[in-house]
């Protein structure tokens, strides 16, 4: 590239649709583009108008991200809560990871408050907020056939939920035996089944839809993670995190049909699909029946790849790199771009503060494009990337042109906006790195709980204060690298979930502590997580705080101020939270 004067211009790799880098011809020389990214040397623009959306959960970051395709453009952030992780589209099921989405809704769990999100994807903004029974842990949440109930996953009881979404009402049922934790979810295409796996039990529950229950559980490989139901609805794909491997359960014999050697960490998978005549699925133009699906894709954590596996032959045939430890994968609604959502940035941008960026990276699917399996577009973005799923532009409305007054879903009369506090009743700030031993104690009245955070675990891993105690949590990231020595930059956290949520929601960096100060008022037993994804056991991360009420005696799973905790004091105003009822299952 020629030099204009003192300066020219590089643009560096998958960056050069949205970022410019100005340097001396020296530095641009050196400047290199790596095998793994599709880069050009002249500056070429972004498209304006994106012909798909990415809408992505953010995690800690407690809001929805609405990123353009294939621009990979920001558009907006949508604020919802603590700690988001599975979003789920209105529409039907049908199809692949993205369902047949009717562009009006969109349900996001937040693990950290035990809520459902609802956002209204005509206006952008949040609606409503379902607040499920206590306790719960809601991890992953999956639509049912005929659209109407949500099923979810109680990652910290063992428990499993059916909420009818029109009123919030909600069946919960057992999985034990204990110890037990059903973290994702995926409905099946005919209605019948749905499946979820348990990290703990190494299995995946079959429950019937009506009446709402487990039918059996298949054995699978050792900690199971994704459970992904492919578009002809024939099979189930596991990901075995810890034995490296997929299992493939037939979904109408309910047995194992094949294991398959895929890659070190698998997490997630997602599918192409195609409609009846074999072109890419439109959703809204097409219709759900007859479709299919050629490959599936599975994110590998620890091998920093995303697999390529053909569904027919049920063998892997490709692996790409990813930049760097992909947690989990979305695919673009016509099947053209893989989405890497990247658990770590190590080195990749430049530095803006303790807490390192995360970044979504884009990888070309097409297998006939000259680019096919380059990187296209990498981009930092905030949180902790969970899961992200796409629809085409035009199932969300131009209210440039008068949709709202031709009928658009505003509701008659009212059409709320919530706009929720991320962090409330909690002083925050951060400390250089203490080095107080582990442990409880009083300090002029104050409760001082000093706990340690490493690869994978609290010291101690059991708190109890009592109702009404002002606590001064230290908390403090005390790893060298995390567990991962490529990764010397990983992030831990600490969410006490539920009513605490918004109060500890703590970033906990290396080299510094951070310090929350709350008071304890809702009587209970709470499930402490890490909310940074920090290495490939950071589902083990737990411990647990216990608030006592004097005048009842010490707090457990079934003795505690559940009916309060339900309310979530402070993530809205009082009344706006619908306040699910709990119902016998049917």
């Amino acid at each position: 590239m020629e030099a204009k004067g003192r300066y020219r211009i590089a643009v560096l790799g998958a960056l050069s649709a949205s970022c410019l880098m100005i340097a001396s011809p020296m530095a641009a020389e050196k400047a290199k583009i790596p095998g793994w990214q599709n880069a050009a040397q002249d500056f070429k623009d972004a498209p304006l108008q994106d012909p798909m959306l990415l809408y992505a959960a953010g995690g800690l970051d407690g809001r929805v991200a609405v990123i353009g395709l294939p621009s990979f453009r920001t558009y907006r952030h949508i604020d919802c809560g603590v700690d988001l992780h599975e979003n789920v589209f209105s529409g039907l099921p049908a199809g692949n990871k993205n369902g047949t989405p009717d562009g009006k809704y969109m349900w996001v769990n937040d693990k950290g408050a035990n809520t459902i999100c609802e956002l209204n994807l005509q206006t952008g903004f949040m609606e409503r907020i379902i607040a499920l029974p206590f306790p719960f842990g809601v991890h992953h949440i999956a639509l049912s056939k005929d659209g109407k109930h949500l099923y979810g996953t109680g990652e910290y009881t063992g428990k499993m939920s059916k909420t009818e979404i029109a009123t919030g009402k909600t069946e919960v049922i057992d999985w034990g035996p204990s110890p037990s934790a059903p973290d994702y979810i995926d409905a099946g295409k005919d209605g019948k089944y749905i499946f979820a796996g348990n990290y703990y039990h190494s299995t995946v529950g079959v429950f019937s839809t009506s009446p709402f229950k487990l039918v059996k559980e298949i054995p699978v490989g050792k900690n199971p993670h994704g459970t992904d139901v492919i578009p002809e609805g024939t099979m189930v794909l596991v990901s075995d995190k810890l034995s490296a491997t997929m299992t493939i359960i037939d979904a109408e014999k309910l047995a194992v049909k094949k294991v398959l050697p895929t890659c070190a960490g698998p997490l997630h998978s997602v599918m192409d699909v195609y409609n009846k005549d074999g072109g890419a699925y439109r959703a809204g133009i097409d219709k759900p029946e007859g479709l299919t699906s050629k490959y599936a894709y599975e994110s590998c954590f620890v091998a920093d790849a995303n697999v390529k596996v053909d569904l027919k032959k049920l063998e892997v045939v490709d692996e790409i790199p990813t930049h760097y430890r992909t947690g989990h994968i979305s695919i673009s609604a016509d099947n053209s771009y893989v989405m890497a959502l990247n658990k770590f940035s190590t080195g990749l941008f430049s530095p803006t503060g303790i807490v390192y960026p995360v970044n979504f990276e884009m990888w070309d699917a097409r297998e006939k494009s000259p680019t096919y399996g380059k990187t296209l577009k990498i981009t930092p973005v905030d949180g902790e990337p969970h899961n992200a799923k796409s629809l085409m532009s035009y199932l969300v409305k131009d209210w440039t042109r008068g949709e709202a007054e031709r009928g658009g879903l505003l509701k008659t009369g009212m059409t709320p906006i919530l706009t929720p506090a991320h962090h409330t009743k909690v002083r925050r700030y951060m400390i250089p790195k203490d080095t107080t031993a582990p442990g409880v104690k009083v300090v002029n009245g104050v409760k001082e709980v000093h706990m340690k955070a490493f690869s994978y675990g609290y010291i101690p891993r059991q708190v109890r204060v009592n109702k009404g105690d002002k606590v001064r949590l230290f908390a403090t990231n005390i790893d060298k690298a995390a567990g991962i020595t490529k990764n010397p930059d990983v992030t831990m956290g600490l969410v006490i979930y539920g009513p605490y949520g918004l109060r500890t929601n703590m970033d906990l960096p290396r080299g510094v502590t951070s310090v929350h100060e709350f008071t304890a008022d809702v009587a209970g037993e709470y499930e402490i997580f890490c909310s940074h994804f920090c290495g490939p056991l950071h589902l083990e991360m737990r411990a647990t705080f216990f608030v006592d009420d004097p005048k009842k005696g010490p707090s457990n799973l079934a003795q505690g101020e559940y009916e309060e905790a339900q309310k979530i004091a402070g993530l809205l105003e009082e009344g706006q939270i619908t306040v699910a009822e709990r119902v016998k299952a049917q």
